[in-house]
């Protein structure tokens, strides 16, 4: 098993067209660019993230993110110097599992963005005793759904109308998915 220093450095991952991204830690010098990203959301995404259309003070989402208190992390997926995506997660009232959620820059979506941050959140996690991922997706976010069960990793779900709960169990060793195409040391 891999040291949780290892899988905490940042790291590269291609993406399907070709293009070399970086996925690590976000810190206080990327709060301008989460800003940035989560600005330039179209509605249909931003409703697709947090199921309505005015989400939470930005501010205050930016400052979760890039100051995770104890039991929270998030990682950016950067093209160059530019933040095209975010995965975070935080520990549950049941210590072995972390609700997650993951926001991709729309002009990147179905390039295997999402798929990246998922495996190394994935990898980070299990470093830390984390055995499930809990997801709350709208029925009908089916990119988002793409990317939660590429990995074929075993999974509950719970539908309660249009939402859909998920109980993704993370395997012992996280591996390459299945159909994406990326490469992720």
């Amino acid at each position: 098993m891999m040291s949780s220093q290892a899988v905490e450095f940042a790291t590269t991952s291609r993406l399907r067209d070709g293009r070399l991204i970086t996925l690590r830690r976000l810190s206080a010098d990327d709060a301008d660019a989460v800003v940035a990203l989560h600005r330039h959301l179209t509605d249909h995404d931003r409703y697709y993230r947090f199921f309505t259309l005015n989400p939470v003070q930005l501010d205050q989402l930016v400052s979760r993110l890039i100051e995770p208190e104890n039991g929270q992390c998030a990682l950016g997926a950067f093209d160059g110097d530019q933040l095209i995506g975010v995965a975070n997660y935080t520990v549950s009232d049941d210590p072995g599992s972390a609700e997650i959620a993951i926001v991709v820059a729309h002009k990147d979506h179905s390039l295997g963005v999402g798929t990246a941050l998922l495996k190394h959140l994935a990898q980070i996690v299990r470093t830390h005793g984390i055995r499930h991922f809990e997801a709350a997706v709208l029925a009908d976010n089916d990119p988002m759904l793409v990317v939660l069960f590429d990995f074929g990793w075993p999974s509950k779900r719970l539908n309660h109308g249009s939402v859909l709960h998920l109980d993704i169990e993370i395997p012992d060793y996280v591996g390459e998915a299945s159909t994406a195409s990326n490469e992720v040391p």
